[in-house]
């Protein structure tokens, strides 16, 4: 329910932000943070995989459903686009949350790493490719926030052990700089 209703939302927020919160609407990082909340509810890695894969499937159900009731044309390449990336980046984000929740050091870290990766992966292409045609303030605070999931949950993680914050954070920096590359390439692919 919740990935129809914000899908929804996020479709009729297009026409109605004002251009220094388009972005919003339009990047998928508010709808990998969502499913990355979902997914941090599993009572495992496996549970919250299928979470993050459902919530991602049901926010693009649920903004084309509401597209579709306004009586604008779905076009189905993006129905099958936006599918199939949910079905390719679900696990990821899901498996992050799950090693975040309930993994040791390392595996939360990897987690850590990987969804600070997708955030600021993502701001480097709006900061850009992007850049006359989104505000940079947004993409900006993207950045910020993906490269503080990544170095700041590892260090809160590690807080009772010094020796395990360096290679905490160490993990989580190189997961983050593979997985922000591996999503900026996949930007510049599509």
């Amino acid at each position: 329910m919740i990935g129809l209703a914000l899908g929804g939302l996020t479709e009729w927020s297009v026409p109605h932000l004002p251009f220094s919160l388009e972005p919003l609407a339009n990047s998928a990082a508010p709808w990998v943070l969502i499913a990355f909340a979902v997914a941090l509810t599993g009572r495992g890695k496996w549970e919250s995989l299928m979470l993050a894969v459902v919530t991602l499937l049901t926010l693009v159900l649920g903004f084309y459903v509401v597209e579709a009731g306004r009586g604008w044309g779905v076009p189905r390449h993006q129905v099958a686009f936006w599918s199939v990336a949910s079905v390719a980046i679900g696990p990821l984000v899901g498996l992050a949350a799950g090693s975040l929740r309930g993994g040791g050091r390392t595996t939360a870290a990897l987690g850590a790493g990987t969804l600070g990766g997708l955030l600021v992966g993502e701001a480097v292409y709006g900061l850009t490719d992007l850049r006359f045609s989104s505000p940079a303030d947004y993409w900006h605070a993207q950045l910020v926030f993906g490269a503080a999931f990544a170095v700041g949950l590892p260090v809160w993680r590690s807080r009772r052990y010094l020796r395990g914050r360096v290679g905490a954070l160490s993990t989580s920096l190189a997961a983050c700089t593979v997985v922000g590359l591996a999503t900026l390439a996949a930007y510049q692919i599509s």
